[in-house]
């Protein structure tokens, strides 16, 4: 039978309450995933009430930024989406990279890390699954800029190399820095019958990624769309994205979680036990060594103070 484990006091600085909440029936998987994942979804689908907690920033914040479940070994987490913004004017539901999302999300990865599962799967809610780097902050921090962007690339390459299988449920539009975090996924899954993007707009922003953030989208794309992605900013859909390989499963939209589940359970003989978790993150870091050694520790200053995006950190139309 089916097991679903929570996380239960986990953060140093405030143990959220815990709170019993059903999981909402999955549609039938698409038929490309074959009848072993669909079986094997069946059997998660069947499990007791799982318990969910939200992760909660350390640094004095009370907003809950992630929700994480244990389902069957999977890990599940899901990028919240309310309709709020923060204090300096990001809006929540686009989860672009702060100090908040990477903090919780490395507890997150902290906890799944303690409790041995064997595979990770992020989703988002909304119509984002991340819309980069949060650049309303960092217009008004920009002291903290070179901070910020190594912990994000330091992240990046954390899921890169982790030892268990990882999938990216690509709900929404993810672009730039979003697009890297999306990249750094082992398996990409997205909907056949959305509306979300895929583009990196260094070029529109008057941004040049680091050295490790490129290594990570050349490690991750074939070479024939480097240049329109990387140089151009070409922007591409679903349909695009699985025909270059970049994304790996386009299920329909209402069967986006359950597809993105049911791939973890296939693969999550690959992270069953300690040896094994050993020769997947050492497998991975030799697979993407470049990427792996240049993100976090060849971080230039990709030119912040002097970006070109209008006050919502979108490209200025000026």
């Amino acid at each position: 039978s089916s097991v679903t484990r929570p996380f239960r006091g986990i953060f140093a600085a405030s143990a959220p309450a815990l709170d019993r909440a059903a999981m909402r029936p999955a549609a039938s998987l698409s038929s490309k995933l074959g009848g072993a994942a669909a079986r094997q979804m069946g059997r998660t689908l069947s499990a007791p009430l799982p318990m969910k907690v939200s992760s909660r920033s350390m640094v004095g914040s009370s907003m809950d930024l992630l929700k994480t479940e244990i389902v069957d070994d999977v890990a599940v987490v899901t990028m919240l989406a309310p309709t709020t913004s923060f204090a300096w004017g990001t809006r929540v539901m686009e989860h672009r990279i702060n100090s908040l999302l990477l903090e919780q999300m490395n507890s997150v990865l902290d906890v799944a890390e303690q409790r041995h599962v064997q595979a990770l799967v992020v989703i988002g809610e909304g119509k984002f699954f991340c819309n980069g780097m949060d650049l309303q902050y960092i217009s008004a921090n920009v002291a903290e800029s070179t901070k910020i962007q190594t912990s994000a690339e330091l992240l990046m390459r954390r899921l890169l190399t982790l030892q268990v299988p990882t999938i990216a449920a690509l709900n929404g539009h993810w672009t730039a820095a979003g697009a890297m975090l999306g990249l750094a996924f082992d398996v990409r899954v997205m909907p056949c019958d959305g509306n979300g993007l895929f583009f990196v707009p260094g070029i529109d922003i008057g941004l040049v990624y680091s050295a490790g953030m490129t290594a990570l989208m050349k490690a991750k794309m074939p070479q024939p769309i480097w240049n329109e992605v990387l140089c151009f900013g070409k922007r591409m859909q679903c349909a695009d994205l699985v025909r270059h390989g970049v994304v790996n499963h386009a299920p329909p939209t209402s069967e986006l979680r359950s597809c993105a589940v049911a791939i973890a359970q296939e693969l999550k003989s690959k992270g069953r036990d300690e040896k094994v978790r050993q020769t997947l993150h050492g497998i991975k870091k030799n697979l993407y060594k470049e990427a792996a050694e240049a993100l976090g520790s060849d971080v230039q200053d990709m030119g912040f103070a002097t970006g070109t995006w209008d006050p919502t950190g979108r490209a200025s139309k000026l």
